[in-house]
């Protein structure tokens, strides 16, 4: 197990959002289905919205926070998108969600993790607080998912 400062893992997560939105904004100008390019346009907005949030906790936070260090293992983030070898501008809007929800899953789960482990309560604040975050994106996600079988 490796250590990282926790700037280097909110810099690991605003990449991960980052590449993510930019994946789906990708996908947006190869698709000819109109429901796939909504919802790829959402979602694409949704990783984008993290993304963002995370920039500006890690401006607002201090900087002994910012370089505590914390145990952590960041995966890969080509092995982290590995179900994204498998989107095609064909891909089913099922699909997507389920890859954005393993996403959102895997770094609400992270933060947890992280926060669980702090040593100081500002760190366990910063990471919970993002982890509350992440989860009420998701269920956005969800809910814009959902009313996307109107469409």
């Amino acid at each position: 197990m490796s250590y990282s400062t926790v700037i280097d893992i909110l810099k690991y997560s605003q990449d991960i959002h980052q590449q993510a939105s930019a994946l789906f904004a990708q996908l947006r100008e190869e698709t000819q289905r109109e429901r796939v390019d909504m919802m790829l346009k959402l979602l694409a907005h949704h990783e984008e919205r993290l993304a963002i949030h995370i920039g500006e906790v890690k401006e607002a936070s201090r900087d002994r926070i910012l370089k505590e260090w914390h145990q952590f293992e960041p995966e890969s983030i080509g092995d982290l998108m590995n179900d994204c070898k498998e989107i095609h501008p064909d891909i089913s809007v099922e699909e997507l969600i389920s890859i954005t929800l393993k996403l959102d899953d895997f770094m609400i789960e992270t933060y947890r993790q992280l926060a669980s482990e702090a040593s100081s309560s500002e760190v366990r604040q910063l990471f919970s607080g993002l982890a509350e975050i992440e989860e009420a994106e998701k269920i956005s996600a969800v809910r814009a998912a959902l009313s996307a079988s109107d469409w």
